[in-house]
């Protein structure tokens, strides 16, 4: 069963959040980009590079969060994905667009239920407590918020209608 959490957040907030949970984790994780035969993996989230910065819309980019010592399974393309994966998180990171007017929104998920992304899943969930604000089912990192009213919260993309971004409630 797909589990997701949904969240904005800026490269300082996914930094914090991340390396509190790299801390807190009994193994070791690493960064898996999916989607390109060129793959690659990253040993902290502080290495990702770009992070905090989309072009346009929600998913642009992709990583898995995995055990650091599991196997990385490729499909017939040589490409990473969930799919050949459950043992991971999917992490798709929030972004402020290229333009610099708004904020898109990023995704945890799980592809299934097993030991693995569940001990991920909750160890995010459990420091999104903590660093996040909640509102209507969204986290919103601390330093994001400082943004809300500032740049449109992109729950689509860019080209999208205002109508369709995020409105915090209390």
């Amino acid at each position: 069963m797909t589990k997701r959490i949904s969240f904005f957040a800026t490269k300082n907030d996914m930094i914090t959040l991340l390396s509190k949970v790299e801390e807190q984790l009994s193994f070791g994780v690493e960064y898996i980009q999916c989607g390109k035969a060129d793959w690659k993996s990253y040993g902290t989230v502080k290495d990702i590079p770009g992070l905090g910065t989309l072009k346009d819309k929600h998913g642009e980019i992709s990583f898995l969060i995995m055990r650091k010592d599991d196997e990385v399974k490729t499909n017939q393309y040589g490409q990473v994905y969930q799919g050949e994966n459950s043992r991971s998180l999917e992490f798709d990171p929030s972004g402020i667009s290229e333009d610099g007017t708004g904020l898109i929104h990023g995704m945890f998920a799980t592809m299934e239920d097993n030991e693995i992304s569940g001990t991920l899943l909750n160890a995010v969930k459990k420091i999104m407590k903590v660093e996040c604000k909640k509102s209507e089912g969204w986290y919103i990192g601390k330093e994001a918020e400082g943004l809300y009213g500032k740049l449109r919260f992109i729950c689509i993309g860019l080209s999208e209608p205002e109508l369709y971004d995020f409105k915090m409630t209390e």
